[in-house]
């Protein structure tokens, strides 16, 4: 039976896979240390333009914190996922269980329904491998 680890890197695959080349960077990240749990750069390492796996982990950390503060005094209920988009691409959060954050970067091109609909499909098997 393959490891946590070897399970989480595959949902990730998975993740970019489907995502037809679009996806730059995907990590899932602990909300309460801010802290890589498992990472996948489609091309093996980040490429040009695409930060490294610590300062996406801090940054997401950081997002969502913020978002869910404002989030909870504008009274909007629970927070299903943050989208922030930049000239050049989407990163994407979302909940992955109750201490993870599956963090996406995207180029511009990516099918943002499609991507919305695998990531909280691949984000509830992540919270139930962790």
């Amino acid at each position: 039976m393959p490891s946590k680890t070897e399970r989480l890197n595959e949902l990730l695959k998975d993740l970019s896979r489907a995502s037809q080349g679009n996806v730059e960077a995907s990590l899932i990240v602990s909300k309460s240390q801010g802290l890589t749990i498992c990472s996948h750069y489609p091309d093996g390492e980040p490429g040009e333009g695409v930060p490294e796996e610590d300062v996406i982990a801090g940054r997401s950390t950081q997002i969502d914190m913020s978002t869910r503060k404002v989030f909870s005094q504008l009274k909007r209920g629970e927070l299903v996922r943050m989208l922030v988009e930049g000239e050049r691409g989407y990163v994407i959060i979302c909940n992955a269980g109750e201490d993870a954050l599956l963090c996406v970067l995207t180029n511009k091109k990516v099918n943002l329904g499609y991507l919305f609909f695998m990531m909280t499909r691949i984000a509830q098997k992540i919270a139930n491998i962790l």
